[in-house]
């Protein structure tokens, strides 16, 4: 069975648990960290995508599925998986193991196959967390997803997910949580115009510029 069939085929009555635990995450994000979104709009109703975010906190992919009105697919670090409990969680939530520490071929080939499916990728371009809330450098994985699925690129910046919990002690707080959605980079003419190496490279030096330039509007 391939990577594709098990991760982005499903049966109804999961569509409807995934639409009823989407709408529960909302009303406790909304009540816990006044959540605010804006952009929705402007994420396309179909097609493939891969959706670019900032990463602050380990609640990013669950506070963009629970917002994104389309169904997405996720990388997540492989150890996550180790855990039956928290790999439940987030198989449920559509996410795939990556081995960050090799070019993980595998994976590359589920992200193909999901956008081959016309469907939204999930990608935190900086490859890991930010907790001090400054935005990373980007990999090279978006780019280079992009060039081979020919996937547009849609960027998000999130703010204030880092504050809840806070070190030393671990404390958690209840920050105001705010998600803004930019417009979609289409990359199909720099895919065209550019040699596979620097489209790769532009292409992600692109998302994240997009990416902090939304990020600051959230400040």
């Amino acid at each position: 069975m391939s990577a594709l069939i098990l991760k982005t085929k499903h049966n109804r009555p999961y569509y409807f648990l995934y639409i009823i635990v989407r709408a529960i995450l909302r009303m406790i994000f909304k009540v816990l960290y006044r959540v605010q979104v804006s952009g929705t709009g402007k994420i396309p109703p179909d097609g493939r995508l891969i959706l670019c975010a900032n990463h602050l906190s380990y609640l990013d992919p669950v506070l963009i599925a629970a917002y994104i009105p389309r169904y997405l697919y996720y990388m997540a670090k492989k150890e996550l998986f180790s855990n039956s409990f928290l790999g439940n969680i987030v198989t449920f939530f559509n996410a795939f193991p990556v081995n960050r520490d090799t070019a993980d071929r595998r994976t590359i080939r589920t992200s193909i196959e999901v956008l081959a499916d016309e469907n939204i990728l999930g990608i935190f371009p900086e490859g890991s967390r930010s907790s001090d809330g400054i935005i990373k450098d980007p990999k090279k994985g978006v780019g280079f997803i992009s060039v081979l699925s020919g996937a547009p690129v849609l960027p998000v910046a999130i703010s204030g997910t880092n504050m809840i919990v806070q070190k030393p002690r671990k404390r958690l707080f209840f920050p105001k949580v705010k998600m803004i959605i930019g417009d979609v980079i289409n990359t199909s003419d720099i895919i065209k115009k550019y040699e596979r190496k620097n489209a790769i490279d532009l292409i992600s030096k692109m998302t994240m510029e997009s990416i902090s330039s939304l990020y600051n509007k959230l400040k």
